[in-house]
C-alpha cells in the first residue's frame, strides 16, 4: 500500500508544477503588454551599397564556341 505521506508529496508536487506552470503562462501573456516600445529598427540588414560594375566580355577577344567540334581542329570528335 502506498503510504499516505508519499501520496500527499506527490500531490504536492504536482499542485507545485500546475501553480509554476500557471505562473510562468500568465507571464509569457503579459511581457508585451508590460514591455516598453522601443524605437523602431531602421530598415533591412543591407547596407545601401552601389552594384559592383559587371566586366565587358566583348574587349576581351573571348570567343565561345557553338560545338565542341571547333574546339578539337580536324581530328573527329568521338564519344567514348
Amino acid at each position: 500500500m502506498i503510504s499516505m505521506q508519499l501520496l500527499n508529496g506527490v500531490f504536492v508536487a504536482m499542485a507545485a508544477m500546475v501553480a509554476a506552470a500557471t505562473g510562468l503562462a500568465a507571464f509569457i501573456m503579459a511581457a508585451p503588454r508590460l514591455s516598453q516600445p522601443g524605437q523602431a529598427p531602421r530598415g533591412g540588414t543591407r547596407l545601401d551599397l552601389a552594384p559592383e560594375p559587371q566586366p565587358d566580355l566583348g574587349d576581351l577577344g573571348i570567343v565561345i564556341p557553338d560545338d565542341a567540334r571547333e574546339l578539337t581542329g580536324d581530328r573527329e570528335l568521338t564519344l567514348v
